[in-house]
Order: C-alpha cells, then structure tokens, then sequence
C-alpha cells in the first residue's frame, strides 16, 4: 500500500514490480500516465543501488549447506525412493505391475518409476528450501522472485534427480545396458540416470556422465528451438501484418475481410485493462441480501458497538420506507444485481472457471482504486452520515450504463454485440455502484459520487481500442515471444524430467501447422451421469475404447499354400473353412439358385429377396 509516495504496507518484489496482474508499473501508467511510469523505473533503479552500497547481497558456500537433520531426512526420502523402484521392478517382472491405458506393460513401467523418482527429488528439494531460515541468500533471491526456483535450490542442496534425454529415463547405449560399470538388464534408479547427489556433494562419475547426457540435449534444444521460435514468429507476423482496428470497430485484413466484428469481441484496448475480482461470484444469498438490500426495519441505520447509528439522512430513511416509487427503484436494482450474479456465474462456468473468490476477470476502470481516490479527494468520513439519497444513485448508475455504448444501432445484432461487450464492465458496475454499497460502506458524498460517476465514464471511453491499431502485429509478437522465452527457461532445466516430448515448441508448431498427424494424441471422454464416479464402469469405457493393434493380438504369423479352398491343409482351420462352404450352400438353397454353380466364385445377387431371406443376408 502506498500513499503520497510512501509505502505504508507490504514488501517490493517481482509479483509487485514486475509484470503481471496489479504490478506497480502498470498502474502507476494507468494513474498518473507515462512520464511517471518511467520516473518510477528509474528511481527505483537509484533506490536499489544504494540499498545495495550500504548493505550488499552475496552468496555464499554456506547458503548451500543444509543443517544434519535435514540432510538425514533428504537421505531417508531418496532411500525411500529406491525401495519403491525396485519394488516395482520385481513386480514387472514377476508380471504383476498395473499396466496403464495405452501402454505396453514395459512403457507402464518406465512411467511409473520416472514419476517415483522425479517426486522423490521435489519432496527432497521441499524438505531443503523449508529448512533454510528467511535470511539464506538463496532463498531470498528465489522468494524475491529475481533469479532462480525452487528446482535450481533442490538440486544444490538435495538431491540432482533423475536424468531425462527425450522425456524417458536414460536408454541403453551398449549391449542391454547404459554404461559398462553396471550389469545387463539392470532397471535400478542409478544405472538408468538418477543423479543421488547435490551439486555441494559432488556427483560421481556414471552421474556426471548421465548428467552431461541431460544438459546436452538442453543445449542442442535451445539451439534448434530458437531458430524454430524465430520461424514461427516470422510466419504469424507475415500472416497477420495488415490486421488492423478500423473506424467502424471492426478488425480486417488488407482485402477488407472481416477477422472480429469488435476487436477482442469487447473493443477494449489491452493496456487500459486489469485482472479484477467480482465479489458477487461466489456470494452466499445471506450475505448478498445483507450487502445490497434495504430492509424495512430500520433502514439505512446500521450497528456500531451496541447502539444503532444512521448512515442517511433522516429523510433518506424515510422515503425508503414510504416512497413508492424508491421502493420501486430498489426492487428493480435488487433484481438486477441477481440476474447479474446469475449471469456472471455462467460466464465463469463457460470460461472453464471455478466460482471462487480468487477468479479474476480482465475488465477496464478499476473501481476500487476510482472509489479510494474519490473518498480521499472529498475527505469522505466513513463516520458521519451521507448527504446522497438512493434515488440519485439509482438514476445516475442506470444513466451511466445506458451511456456505455461499444456498438451503435437499434437492430437485434448490434443490440447482442452491445450486450455481450459490455456484459463484465455492466455486472462490475453493479456490484461496486449498489445504493447500499455507496451509502453505507463508502458514505459517498454527493460530489464524491458525481466525480466518480465522471471517472467512469471517461475511462471507459479511453480504453476503446484506437482506429489504426496493428493489433495483427501484437498478437504475433505476443506468441512468438513467450515462445521464444519458454525455449530459453528449459535450458535451464537440463536433464529435469521433460514429462512429454511434445510440450512447448514442438506442440505450438502443431498447433499453427494444424499437423493432421500428432505426436501425442488425446481424447477427452465426459461420462454420462449414471456412470457418476464408479471407478470399475470408467475402466470397462477405457478398455472399449483402448487403442487396440492386431499386432498386439497376434502371437505369430505364417503365409501357408492351401491349394484346394473348400478344405484346408491346417487342422485348426478345418472346421472354420466347412461352416464358411455350409452356410453358402444353405444361402443358396434359401435364395432358390438351384446348382450347380461354381462353388469357386461369390454367387450372383439373387434377383428378389423375400422377408425370410433377409436375415440370412444380414449373416453373411
């Protein structure tokens, strides 16, 4: 929190400085424009380097040393691992490991031991970063968010992990084995690539050797994936280089076609927008009636300590009670505000989103920020009684939402554009503005209210998207970067289990190539809801639908000449060959194709069938 330039509250790192949801920067632009952003980025460069002059940061060989408890509790969880591994080598071998969909009993394996021993190095790496106290250099510059993980502490003081080449444990590179130092066919955690040691420890020399194998395949990675990023990012902008916002609110191409009707289907610019919470969501009914309803006993007076003390004027009071057409406003304004939780709730569950307090949605104006500013620049006390009466602030939210137009016209297409544009922005303002909420809770005064309903409006209008903006060129760079950026990040985890071969680049160049043939194909099943959560009915939909071969079925195959086709020369086969000959002839004789005819050749299609022959047809 910060007031007048003074920070009163709260800790400068990464999630407030950086980028991402409510970051200073981004609000100090939104507030007080560009010139103070950039003094902002500066001074805090300045503050930070005389921090630094009068105290220094450094790390040191003691910040990667954990304590003997931990160190033995490391041990115990990698010990733990192994146990678990080799459990389940004996029991693929003895043929009693749980084979998962999809998967040859051997590819079940390798999975489950891959996923064991990953985890034992998170649970080793956790156990570490939980034992170093606030003041460990590494942590801090972990937890401050300006380098480093979790992982990269893991691996200094715990416990390397299991090394990864093509998301799959280290394969065998001579004769059944990974490296001459250890027996044929053995399947352990160490002869397979898992590094036991820290880098503090030291690794050993098959470790060094398998963690090589991991780290050059991040190189090699890096190297190809960020030409490849490049190339994509040259593709998408070459694509879209001529999309641009035009006049009439839609976003074409050079030929005119039309890409969106309304750019990012609200006409809101990117900048002027704010990941936001809507209370109202996840609101119990108790608590919403308690917020934004006037009961008729005692309205508009409310507990302090013991004694009820009044939040409206006395007139205010009594037309709440008395004036029908107040009473009337109130009801609508109630309604409303429910057919707006109603609707919120089934945007949330369209978006894929929980109904929970934490979602956030991208909306323009911050309100919460508008309402603090109006309080301060009118010395709103929260103490004494409002001058504004109900009706007023009824009458000026539904003026300004009727002012809010993103698409112009009377016709029902544009009316729908209108309403789905303005759908968050139209249920946020609800939810802040309700006569309740800016009576009791913020004791607007009447210029307060005036100033902020102001506000508002203007800021709405400014966060339009601007005619002439190359949004094509955005939205590529928009990809194409992260993409570039997630290429460089894996870098960083060498040898860390890759989990999937197609994850990153590999998949977002499917994605644009829209490639007819993946490398990991998926489908998702939704059961029917008699089905429920019974785990024996999924697993019968899994093995109707498992991805059978014949390949898979087939012990073994031969080509056998068998001259005469009425028998056959394989006594298995015999019986199979005499039903096929049997059922012809009874065809036949039912079709009334009297023989003789060529038992060599199919029978021609009988001219007529009646109702009996059907069925036989069918058979056959």
């Amino acid at each position: 929190m910060i007031e007048d330039g003074e920070v009163i509250a709260g800790r400068m790192d990464k999630s407030v400085l950086g980028a991402g949801g409510g970051a200073m920067i981004h609000v100090t632009w939104l507030e007080l424009g560009p010139a103070a952003a950039r003094d902002l980025i500066d001074q805090v460069q300045v503050v930070i380097n005389h921090w630094l002059i009068h105290w220094g940061f450094t790390i040191g060989v003691a910040d990667t040393v954990a304590d003997t408890d931990t160190l033995l509790e490391i041990d115990t969880i990698i010990q733990d691992a192994k146990k678990v591994v080799s459990g389940l080598v004996k029991k693929g071998q003895s043929g009693d490991l749980k084979r998962q969909p999809g998967f040859s009993m051997y590819e079940s394996f390798e999975a489950t031991v891959n996923t064991a021993l990953n985890g034992a190095m998170q649970n080793a790496g956790q156990a570490a970063s939980d034992s170093l106290s606030r003041h460990n250099n590494f942590k801090a510059t972990v937890s401050s968010g300006s380098k480093g993980s979790n992982t990269n502490i893991a691996q200094i003081l715990a416990c390397v992990g299991q090394q990864n080449v093509e998301g799959k444990r280290i394969k065998s590179g001579f004769a059944k084995r990974t490296l001459p130092h250890f027996m044929k066919d053995d399947l352990g955690p160490e002869a397979r690539g898992f590094v036991e040691n820290s880098y503090l420890k030291g690794l050993s020399p098959q470790e060094f050797y398998f963690h090589a194998m991991g780290g050059r395949e991040g190189l090699i990675d890096t190297a190809c994936k960020t030409a490849e990023t490049g190339y994509i990012q040259r593709r998408l902008v070459k694509s879209m280089e001529s999309v641009m916002v035009h006049y009439d609110g839609t976003v074409r191409n050079a030929e005119g076609h039309i890409i969106q009707f309304l750019y990012g289907e609200d006409g809101m610019s990117g900048e002027y927008c704010e990941f936001q919470v809507i209370p109202i969501l996840d609101m119990s009914d108790k608590d919403f009636d308690k917020k934004y309803k006037f009961h008729s006993d005692n309205p508009g007076m409310m507990m302090r300590g013991q004694t009820l003390v009044p939040y409206l004027e006395h007139k205010a009071r009594e037309d709440i009670v008395n004036d029908h057409e107040l009473i009337t406003l109130l009801k609508e304004e109630y309604d409303a505000l429910c057919d707006a939780r109603t609707e919120l709730r089934k945007v949330a569950w369209s978006r894929g989103r929980e109904l929970s307090a934490e979602v956030k949605f991208v909306i323009p104006v911050n309100f919460q920020r508008l309402i603090l500013r109006a309080q301060r620049n009118f010395h709103v006390s929260t103490s004494e009684p409002t001058d504004l009466h109900p009706k007023m602030v009824i009458l000026a939210v539904k003026r300004l939402l009727s002012e809010l137009i993103v698409v112009k016209g009377d016709d029902k297409l544009s009316q729908e554009a209108q309403k789905n544009a303005t759908v968050l922005f139209s249920i946020l303002t609800r939810t802040y503005l309700a006569s309740k909420k800016i009576l009791k809770d913020y004791r607007m005064s009447r210029a307060a209210f005036d100033y902020l309903i102001g506000e508002i409006k203007s800021r709405f209008q400014k966060a339009f998207a601007n005619p002439g903006e190359m949004c094509g060129v955005i939205a590529a760079q928009s990809i194409g970067e992260p993409a570039t950026q997630m290429t460089l990040n894996t870098f960083h985890f060498a040898g860390v289990s890759s989990k999937n071969v197609t994850l990153g680049v590999p998949r977002l160049k499917e994605i644009i190539n829209v490639s007819k043939q993946l490398k990991t194909p998926g489908v998702e099943v939704h059961l029917r809801d008699d089905i429920g959560f019974d785990q024996d009915k999924a697993q019968n939909v899994i093995k109707t639908l498992e991805y059978t071969t014949l390949r898979s079925l087939t012990e073994y195959t031969e080509i056998v000449y068998d001259p005469d086709p009425k028998t056959s020369v394989i006594p298995e086969d015999q019986q199979m060959v005499q039903d096929h000959w049997d059922m012809v002839r009874l065809f036949l004789h039912r079709c009334s194709i009297v023989p003789p005819i060529s038992l060599y050749h199919p029978p021609p299609p009988p001219t007529f069938l009646s109702n009996q022959n059907v069925f036989f047809c069918s058979c056959l």
